[in-house]
């Protein structure tokens, strides 16, 4: 059996895909198999993926699911390596990831879960953020003991409350070892949005993290992402899931207090969102939800103008362009 696998979940990934299995195909470490769990797609993927002649390449097909957790759970199941690399179809992995990140986790047998720096890139593969994870506060601050000059242990108990402020983990950057889902169980099918971000707290609710700061992935950020969505239209979705966070923050007040601020940004932001397409209505029930949360000037602004005829409300915003041109 391979000493590794690398799980990829796919769907309509064909513009991308050959430029990702490329990439992992040239990794110096070699002990590892490629599961690829294409969920439906309607364009060329499966051409794509077909047309490389690689014993490690193990492709499946399955109905369109709607959610990245079915195909990564299924690619898990199917796996037989002791690490499983998480990978998205669209993003390039850098030289030395797959022996670096293995050999880590070899000297922190503590670690259930590593994770490494990224870049991101845009949909031309340009560079249009070198070191994302360097700017992240909350990791940056986190307690580390360093395990090699390589990388660096954060406890279980730090990581997690770290988790409840920020997600400082990429996708792509994650290795976790096949043991941990025995305990933890599977990505969660029910959750729309977010269900890596989830797992990433039911690991450190049991486990130690090792971050490896070096950026051995480039993140692909695409115009038609789930994440630049209409916030209203992923808002239920991710309030459901920081809803299922809270499992894990139980005996900690102040992570549940970043719980629920996060819950109020994301009804905040999709009655905003609404109140900007005059869909007043809609605007009114998600600012009035953010309301129960905490009483703020923003969303109290915002409700009371969302009382006005939609008329009104474009010409107050023509009023204020205008003011604010003959100022500039």
């Amino acid at each position: 059996m391979p000493k590794a696998s690398v799980i990829i979940p796919v769907y309509n990934g064909g513009d991308y895909i050959g430029e990702t299995i490329d990439s992992i195909l040239s990794q110096s470490f070699h002990d590892f198999e490629l599961i690829i769990v294409d969920d439906g797609s309607t364009d060329d993927t499966a051409d794509v993926i077909h047309g490389f002649r690689d014993s490690r390449i193990r492709y499946f097909h399955q109905p369109n699911s709607g959610k990245p957790a079915s195909p990564r759970n299924n690619a898990i199941r199917k796996s037989e390596g002791d690490i499983i690399f998480i990978f998205d179809s669209d993003d390039i992995m850098l030289p030395g990831k797959l022996a670096t990140t293995v050999q880590c986790m070899e000297l922190a047998p503590g670690a259930g879960l590593a994770f490494t720096g990224f870049a991101c890139i845009d949909e031309t593969g340009t560079i249009i953020d070198p070191g994302f994870l360097e700017k992240n506060r909350t990791l940056q601050q986190l307690p580390k003991r360093p395990v090699t000059d390589q990388a660096q242990l954060i406890a279980s108990r730090a990581a997690l409350r770290g988790l409840a402020a920020s997600n400082y983990l990429g996708t792509s950057g994650v290795a976790i070892r096949r043991e941990v889902f025995d305990t933890v169980g599977y990505f969660d099918e029910e959750v729309r949005n977010s269900d890596d971000f989830l797992m990433w707290q039911s690991i450190a609710h049991q486990y130690d993290l090792l971050y490896l700061p070096r950026i051995f992935h480039h993140y692909r950020v695409r115009s038609g992402s789930i994440s630049l969505r209409n916030i209203e239209e992923r808002a239920p979705g991710l309030i459901a899931c920081v809803e299922k966070m809270k499992q894990f923050h139980s005996a900690d007040p102040d992570a549940l207090r970043l719980l629920d601020e996060r819950i109020r940004r994301y009804y905040f932001e999709a009655g905003y969102s609404c109140f900007t397409q005059y869909k007043l209505s809609e605007a009114r029930s998600w600012l009035l939800e953010a309301l129960k949360k905490k009483i703020d000037q923003p969303a109290l602004f915002y409700l009371c103008l969302s009382l006005l005829p939609a008329s009104l409300i474009s010409q107050l915003k023509q009023l204020k362009h205008r003011n604010s041109s003959a100022e500039a």
